[in-house]
């Protein structure tokens, strides 16, 4: 029987392929190495922490779970070496100082007898497009700062309860990129005598918004409140 050379190399090759293939397998079955790696928190809160970075802990991950855990400042992260690293880009990027916010409120009575005021010029046009009154004067301004989460009460106006204003707000997510960004905010005004309103609010910061107006001037005039919110230097 003549030696036929082609079986013995296909043998061969298809014992080569069995061997790679086994390899591979048992390769893909084997599960990650995990490492655990506890980061420190400079200004986040733990709770804020993990909900930031929770996309990059496997935790249903066969045969290598990851997990996470915190105490005070710190969260601990058993993950790959990989996705550690991602976790601590990602804290390096988000856990900084919170942003101060100013708001500059302005207090403008609708239908007064001045047709137009130099102090509100910059909105004057925006007021006339939004509402049919025949003039506009600026009553009172103020400006107030805080950071997420604060409550502001500002008193303005005269010593007299009728011209006694109280400009009320709550300060909601921050969101900034370089210059600019959104203030998710409450904001209203109140007199004990004539009434109150509140809005809820989502502001451009650097721009005035009109958030609100209500009846609540003598002789049938109407207060409009406007808010320009900023991002006051650290």
């Amino acid at each position: 029987m003549p030696f036929d050379r082609r079986f013995i190399v296909g043998g061969l090759l298809a014992a080569a392929f069995a061997v790679m293939l086994w390899a591979f397998m048992r390769y893909q079955a084997s599960p990650p190495q995990l490492e655990t790696r506890t980061f420190e928190l400079q200004f986040m809160e733990p709770h804020e922490a993990r909900d930031l970075i929770r996309p990059y802990v496997w935790d249903d991950r066969a045969g290598a779970a990851g997990t996470m855990s915190s105490a005070d400042n710190t969260i601990s992260v058993r993950e790959t070496p990989d996705n550690l690293d991602r976790i601590a880009a990602v804290l390096e990027k988000f856990d900084r100082p919170r942003p101060t916010v100013r708001l500059h409120f302005q207090l403008i009575e609708a239908d007064g007898a001045a047709r137009g005021d130099p102090a509100i010029a910059d909105v004057e046009a925006e007021l006339r497009r939004l509402f049919r009154y025949e003039g506009y004067r600026l009553v009172n301004e103020a400006v107030v700062g805080g950071m997420e989460g604060s409550h502001i009460e500002q008193i303005v106006g005269a010593d007299t309860p009728d011209e006694t204003w109280v400009i009320l707000a709550t300060i909601g997510s921050v969101r900034v990129i370089d210059d600019s960004g959104w203030v998710q905010m409450e904001v209203g005004v109140r007199n004990p005598r004539r009434g109150a309103f509140m809005t809820r609010v989502n502001a451009r910061i650097g721009q005035t918004m009109v958030v609100g107006n209500a009846e609540l001037m003598t002789g049938g005039g109407t207060l409009i409140l406007t808010v320009r919110p900023e991002i006051a230097a650290n």
